[in-house]
């Protein structure tokens, strides 16, 4: 559901601000989230979580900006290509995490060794090349390699995470990062066991009801409000 343009930009705000407290982004990195009539609501060309409401811009379905005092970002074509190509997804997160970094170069892709990873369950394949996303063909690749599913690894680079809403995002953003964390701290100990599908998919049913962030979403904001 695309929500009111102001209550819009006051969440992105937020989300960008827990994801710079957390520490899974710093100068670089970009929230984006889809209005109406094709059009983009994004962070601008400047670090994420410093930025004010008046920073944020309007982009066209093309990666164009139509309003507000930012540039866009240098990556918005992955943005543009995966709104094309996903009519499902309203709202994209990527960012470059060290943790997913250093998972996806040993050519894993995210193994369910924790509650937190049950969202990626059905796979988070891995765009093999660390260039940066800054055309509309390389945006293209990169829709293709995420697919249908809610997550891509970027070698050498990164991940993004897409979402229905933003605080869907959020918790996709913090947990993609958790689960890597906890992949690289398990790999030492040995062989890991993995969530089934079917305990995954019990678990996934849960989190249909609605207000199933509301508890995850209020911790993190009150650590970034005083």
């Amino acid at each position: 559901m695309i929500e009111p343009l102001d209550a819009l930009k006051d969440k992105m705000l937020m989300v960008a601000k827990v994801l710079q407290h957390q520490g899974v982004i710093d100068g670089y990195g970009h929230v984006t989230a889809r209005l109406l009539d094709n059009r983009i609501l994004s962070t601008p060309h400047m670090p994420p979580g410093k930025i004010a409401v008046r920073d944020l811009i309007i982009l066209d379905a093309d990666g164009k900006k139509l309003d507000g005092f930012g540039e866009p970002n240098g990556e918005t074509a992955m943005h543009t290509s995966i709104y094309k190509a996903r009519a499902d997804v309203q709202c994209i997160l990527h960012y470059h995490a060290d943790e997913v970094i250093a998972v996806a170069a040993t050519g894993q892709e995210i193994k369910v060794i924790a509650n937190c990873g049950v969202q990626f369950y059905r796979g988070t394949p891995i765009y093999d090349s660390p260039v940066l996303i800054r055309n509309e063909s390389l945006g293209d690749k990169v829709a293709q390699t995420l697919g249908d599913k809610v997550a891509v690894l970027l070698r050498g680079h990164g991940g993004t995470v897409v979402a229905t809403n933003l605080n869907q995002l959020l918790r996709l953003g913090l947990d993609l990062v958790r689960s890597a964390r906890l992949q690289i701290m398990a790999a030492p100990l040995g062989p890991v066991k993995v969530h089934s599908k079917e305990e995954c998919e019990a678990m996934t049913r849960i989190e249909t009801r609605p207000d199933v962030h509301r508890r995850f979403i209020d911790y993190y904001v009150s650590e970034v409000v005083d």
